[in-house]
C-alpha cells in the first residue's frame, strides 16, 4: 500500500481579513511614499528650471543694455553733402 499524503488548507476568516487589511495599508504606505517622492523631485526640477529661465533673461537683459550702450556710441552724426548740378553731369557723362 502507497502512502498518500494530503494536505488540508485550513482558512481561517480572521486571519484572511486581517492579511488583506494589512498588505491594503502596506501598499497604500508605499505607494503614498513613493508619490511623495516623485512630487519633491517635480518641485526640485520645477525650481531648478526657473532659476535657469531667471539667470537666461538676466544675461539677454544685460547684452540688450550693453548693445543699446553700443549702439547709442556708435551714433554719428551724418552730414549731408550738396552736389552742384555741374558735378552731377560731369559724373553721369564720364
Amino acid at each position: 500500500m502507497g502512502v498518500i499524503l494530503t494536505t488540508d488548507f485550513v482558512i481561517n476568516p480572521v486571519i484572511l481579513t486581517v492579511a488583506v487589511i494589512f498588505g491594503g495599508l502596506f501598499g497604500f504606505f508605499v505607494f503614498k511614499a513613493s508619490l511623495v517622492r516623485k512630487q519633491q523631485r517635480i518641485r526640485d526640477l520645477e525650481s531648478e528650471l526657473m532659476r535657469s529661465n531667471e539667470e537666461t533673461l538676466e544675461a539677454q537683459r544685460a547684452y540688450v543694455m550693453l548693445e543699446s550702450k553700443l549702439r547709442d556710441q556708435q551714433s554719428i552724426p551724418v552730414i549731408p553733402m550738396k552736389i552742384n548740378g555741374k558735378e552731377t553731369k560731369e559724373k553721369i557723362s564720364k
